[in-house]
């Protein structure tokens, strides 16, 4: 769901629907007790409880949207939120694995980006990556 090309990560359908219908249950349900609760004082403070479980669960699939790494045109994209970074597969100088993110660092030592190992697809950048000679360790 939602690839950016072959050799690329995807968001899981099961968590992305989870988080679209918590987001969606809660707002309805918040902007239900708003209009409809007379404005009483335990209506007004469970519509807020909800509106506040969906700007969550809001922030939830916006992160799960903007999680993806991919390889296009011999460079490796990485994408997280509001971060962009790509390196050229040849300036790559290792890849390690390290809490369920693999960090992904320059010739030079430098943290280039990072990438969700738990991410569908991570198994065919990874792939790609080995095939171009990237060390991992």
């Amino acid at each position: 769901m939602f690839r950016h090309g072959e050799i690329s990560t995807e968001t899981d359908k099961k968590p992305f629907f989870f988080a679209l219908a918590a987001f969606l249950g809660c707002l309805t349900a918040a902007v239900l007790l708003f209009a409809l609760g007379g404005g009483e004082g335990l209506a007004i403070f469970a519509g807020v409880l909800l509106a506040v479980v969906a700007a969550a669960a809001g922030i939830v699939l916006f992160a799960m949207l903007s999680d993806r790494a991919y390889v296009e045109n011999g460079a490796l994209h990485m994408r997280y939120l509001f971060r962009r970074t790509q390196i050229p597969l040849k300036e790559i100088g290792k890849v390690s694995l390290t809490d369920q993110v693999y960090s992904v660092y320059d010739r030079n030592g430098r943290l280039a980006g990072t990438i969700n190992a738990q991410l569908s697809g991570i198994g065919t950048v990874l792939y790609e990556l080995d095939k171009n000679g990237v060390p991992f360790v």
